[in-house]
């Protein structure tokens, strides 16, 4: 039990300080918009929770159980989304965002260690190139063609401080963990 009760507290640190730094990023760029579901800022806090969650499954868990809370966060933001924009985007933007996180926290937990404190730098730059990547391809499932390039930037700026306060927070949420388990702080 006491088991039990260690995991799924380090599943709701992780998850609470990896969404409290995505919505910190999205508060000081868009206001409190980012707190309208219908609105497109909402994706500080919508991929902010499931990117946490993910990134704290894979911490607690492992590989296979990330993957399969990356599946159900995925559904469960497709049908919310569906509700406010065509199913086709919602789908792309709701597994295209989160499908790569378990690939990000695989990363993140074994290749990126050397990197200590700087991790999250690559969390940013992975999120805003998939929100730039996402933006081309449901852009050119339109029928226009002709994306500016300033929804480019303003997509990879949110992606990338969606990433950024993530990973920041994530990595405070880990480091919180150690430090308790430890009973020192990580460098």
């Amino acid at each position: 039990m006491k088991n039990i009760v260690g995991q799924l507290w380090k599943l709701a640190l992780i998850t609470f300080t990896g969404t409290l730094g995505s919505i910190t990023f999205g508060l000081m760029l868009h206001g409190s918009e980012v707190f309208n579901y219908t609105g497109i800022n909402f994706a500080f806090v919508a991929f902010g929770i499931s990117g946490a969650f993910i990134f704290s499954f894979y911490h607690v868990y492992g590989l296979s159980n990330s993957i399969t809370a990356a599946v159900i966060m995925s559904v469960f933001q497709f049908i919310i989304a569906s509700n406010w924009m065509p199913m086709l985007n919602a789908g792309f933007w709701s597994f295209g965002v989160n499908l790569p996180v378990i690939w990000l926290a695989f990363l993140f937990e074994r290749k990126l260690a050397a990197l200590h404190g700087a991790k999250f730098l690559v969390v940013g730059i992975v999120y805003g190139a998939v929100f730039v990547l996402l933006t081309l391809i449901v852009g050119m499932m339109r029928e226009s063609t002709q994306i500016p390039s300033t929804v480019f930037r303003d997509n990879f700026i949110d992606g990338l401080l969606i990433g950024l306060g993530m990973g920041l927070g994530v990595q405070a949420g880990e480091a919180n963990i150690h430090s308790i388990r430890t009973g020192k702080h990580s460098p």
